[in-house]
C-alpha cells in the first residue's frame, strides 16, 4: 500500500513538474499599493503626451502620499507642468527632484521657464539645491561602479551577450530544444558569466552593508543602473532568497521600482525553468492571452505594478521589432529606477 502511494506521488510530480519559484514579499502597505497605482497612471499618460491627465494624476500622487518617492517621478512631471505652463508647480517638483538626487542633463536645454518670475527664482536657487544634492555624493563608490563597466565589458558584449539573450530567449519558449548542442555551447559561456557576475555582486553587497542602497542621493543615476544591472545578474541567488529583504526594502524606500523588482523574481524563476509570476518584461510572452495574464496582474497589484499591457498588432504594424526605440515605446517599463 504504501508502495503505491509513493508511486502514485512520484508519478504526480513527474506529470505537473515540481519547481522552485523564487522568493517575493507582497507588499501590506496600501498607502504604497495606491501610490504606484496613480504615479504609473500618470507616468503612462505623460509618455503618450496626455499631459494634462498626467499632471492631474502627479499631483494627486505626490499630494496624498507620506512615503518616499523617486526623484525621477518629480522631474517627469515638473517637465509634464513645464509643458501644460503650470511654471510654479513644475518648479517646485523639480526642487525635489534635484534636492532628492536627479541630475538635470546640462548638454540639453531641458528647463525653460517663461514666466519672468519663476525664470528668476530658477535661477536663484538652482545653485542651492544641487549643492544640497552634492552633500550626501559618495563620489568613491560612484566611480567604483563606473570601474565594473569596465571590468565586465568582455562578458556584456559580443559573443557572451549573443549567448545569454539566444538562452534567455530560448528559455521563454517551451518549444525550445534545450539539448541541442547549439544550446549547450552558449549556455556554457552563460555560466561563465554567472561566475563572473556572482564575484561584482557579492563586491557590491558589500559596499551596500557599508553604504546602503545606491540611490540617488548617494550616487548617480547612472551608477544606480549599474547597481541594478549587476543585482538583476547576480543569478547565482536562484531563489531570491539573499536579495529579497534588502529589495523589498529599497522597494518600500522608493530606491527601486515594482518593475525591477518584478524583472529580478522573473529572471531567477526563468533559470530555474520554472513560470514567471508578473510577466515582466512581458516581451517574449506577448502571444499570451488575458486570461493567462490574470493571475500574473493579480501578483503584479500585490508589490504595486500596474497590470500587463499588450500592443494590439494594428499598432506596431509596419514597425521594426528589433528597434530598441520600438522594443521601448511598446514593451519597455513605465519606470527607469
Amino acid at each position: 500500500m504504501i508502495s503505491k502511494t509513493l508511486l502514485f506521488v512520484a508519478l504526480l510530480a513527474i506529470g505537473k513538474r515540481v519547481y522552485s519559484q523564487a522568493k517575493y514579499t507582497p507588499v501590506s502597505s496600501a498607502d504604497f499599493l495606491t501610490f504606484h497605482e496613480t504615479v504609473s497612471g500618470a507616468e503612462r499618460m505623460y509618455k503618450h503626451d496626455s499631459l494634462l491627465q498626467a499632471y492631474a494624476k502627479y499631483d494627486i500622487a505626490f499630494n496624498n502620499y507620506q512615503g518616499a518617492i523617486n526623484p525621477t517621478h518629480y522631474f517627469k512631471a515638473a517637465m509634464c507642468a513645464q509643458r501644460i505652463k503650470e511654471e510654479y508647480k513644475a518648479l517646485g517638483w523639480l526642487e525635489k527632484a534635484i534636492t532628492n538626487g536627479y541630475d538635470i542633463d546640462t548638454t540639453k536645454e531641458v528647463i525653460v521657464f517663461n514666466n519672468q518670475n519663476t525664470k528668476k527664482e530658477y535661477r536663484a536657487n538652482k545653485g542651492q539645491w544641487e549643492k544640497a544634492k552634492e552633500a550626501g555624493r559618495n563620489y568613491e563608490w560612484e566611480g567604483q561602479l563606473y570601474a565594473t563597466v569596465d571590468a565586465s565589458k568582455k562578458y556584456n558584449t559580443g559573443t557572451y551577450k549573443a549567448a545569454t539573450d539566444y538562452c534567455v530567449a530560448c528559455l521563454k519558449n517551451p518549444k525550445c530544444n534545450k539539448t541541442l548542442p547549439e544550446y549547450t555551447s552558449k549556455y556554457r559561456l552563460v555560466k561563465e558569466k554567472m561566475k563572473v557576475d556572482s564575484i561584482t555582486a557579492a563586491a557590491l553587497l558589500a559596499n551596500i552593508q557599508k553604504y546602503g542602497f545606491p540611490n540617488m542621493k548617494v550616487v548617480d543615476k547612472g551608477a544606480c543602473d549599474i547597481a541594478r544591472n549587476i543585482l538583476l545578474n547576480y543569478d547565482y541567488d536562484k531563489r531570491n532568497e539573499r536579495l529579497n529583504d534588502m529589495l523589498s526594502k529599497a522597494l518600500m524606500n522608493g530606491e527601486i521600482s515594482p518593475s525591477f523588482y518584478a524583472q529580478v523574481v522573473d529572471r531567477r524563476n526563468l533559470f530555474n525553468g520554472a513560470p514567471p509570476e508578473f510577466y515582466e518584461p512581458v516581451l517574449g510572452y506577448e502571444k499570451l492571452t488575458p486570461k493567462e495574464f490574470a493571475p500574473a496582474n493579480l501578483r503584479r497589484k500585490s508589490i504595486g505594478l500596474y497590470p500587463i499591457m499588450v500592443p494590439k498588432p494594428t499598432e506596431l504594424k509596419g514597425l521594426n521589432l528589433s528597434d530598441p526605440n520600438v522594443i521601448n515605446k511598446y514593451y519597455g517599463s513605465l519606470y527607469d529606477y
